[in-house]
């Protein structure tokens, strides 16, 4: 069974994504999660700090997600890449998780100054680091990045999507770049 400080972020995300950020009643979250107002405080001291922890969170699965991709992969050069492109987006473009939506909710909470986004700027400039020095054009693997968040930003963003076979055709395009 999950502890505390995971069933709180587990029902702080559930809330968010169901409901957007009006629905991020800290009582009501402690409730989902089974514990006391309280309880959720000890955790997490604020609102603002809840929602760090589910960037934090969000940001460590994307990370898990890319090492475990990359480090199955066959082929060394380009592994990387590929795992940021399959991580990011489905073969139909849309995002490969709940991450787009769960970041235009945090966002929405937080805004967009908030200090707590750097961690997230960081994050995107390390994961395109590590799509520079992926072993195959630096160019090549920076277009595929772009690519991917592009696409994850479009439904961040609720802009209207690809048609399935576009972004079929788009997202295979992408990943025969990455063969070196």
């Amino acid at each position: 069974m999950a502890g505390a400080r995971e069933r709180i972020l587990n029902a702080a995300e559930a809330r968010l994504l169901a409901g957007g950020p009006v629905s991020l009643v800290l009582d009501a979250v402690a409730a989902d999660a089974g514990v006391s107002k309280g309880g959720l405080l000890y955790h997490f001291a604020s609102k603002e700090a809840l929602v760090a922890g589910l960037c934090r969170r969000m940001l460590e699965r994307f990370d898990a997600d890319l090492d475990a991709l990359s480090g199955s992969d066959a082929a060394p050069a380009g592994a990387w890449t590929r795992a940021y492109l399959a991580s990011t987006v489905t073969d139909d473009g849309k995002p490969a998780d709940n991450s787009a939506r769960l970041m235009a909710g945090i966002l929405a909470t937080l805004g967009r100054d908030s200090a707590h986004l750097e961690e997230v700027r960081e994050r995107f400039a390390s994961w395109h680091a590590r799509l520079e020095a992926d072993g195959i054009d630096e160019t090549t693997a920076t277009v595929v990045g772009l690519a991917a968040d592009g696409l994850w930003l479009s439904a961040l963003l609720g802009l209207p999507p690809l048609d399935v076979e576009t972004a079929r055709e788009v997202i295979r395009a992408l990943r025969e770049m990455t063969r070196a």
